[in-house]
Parts: C-alpha cells; sequence; structure tokens
C-alpha cells in the first residue's frame, strides 16, 4: 500500500482543503464541515477557503494533550 506522506515543512504557507486533507487524513467534506461550525482556522478569497500553514499548527498544538505520568504501578500519579 503506498501512503502519502506530507510533513508540515513541506506544504506552502496557505494551504487548499486538499492539502491539509492529506496532510490531517481526515477527509475533505470533514474539514469544510469545520470550517462551516467554525472549528478550524480558515479564510475566505472570495469564494476560495484557503488555510494558513500556521494556524493550523497552532490549532494542533492547542488540542493535543500529554499522558498524566505514571508510577511503578501503572497508576496515574494525581
Amino acid at each position: 500500500m503506498n501512503v502519502l506522506t506530507i510533513e508540515l515543512q513541506d506544504l506552502p504557507e496557505i494551504l487548499t482543503a486538499g492539502e491539509l486533507e492529506k496532510f490531517l487524513r481526515i477527509d475533505r467534506k470533514t474539514i469544510y464541515s469545520y470550517v462551516q461550525r467554525g472549528l478550524i482556522p480558515h479564510m475566505r478569497i472570495e469564494s476560495n477557503v484557503r488555510f494558513s500553514k500556521h494556524q493550523v499548527q497552532r490549532w494542533l498544538e492547542e488540542r493535543s494533550f500529554q499522558p498524566r505520568p505514571v508510577n511503578r504501578n501503572g497508576a496515574s500519579r494525581e
């Protein structure tokens, strides 16, 4: 199976929904749904939707979570 992998540094500064789809591995329809619901940062140029690479990167970082450290017994530390 040939999997297309796109690195963030390889992308242009302004992304199309298709480029974002390949990078995030999220269906284009889902991306447009996020746009309609105001869930993902985007810009409009007339009827075209575009995405800032840096804003998307920040958006992803805000949604990342760090697991809690665990002790030797496998229990979470509070």
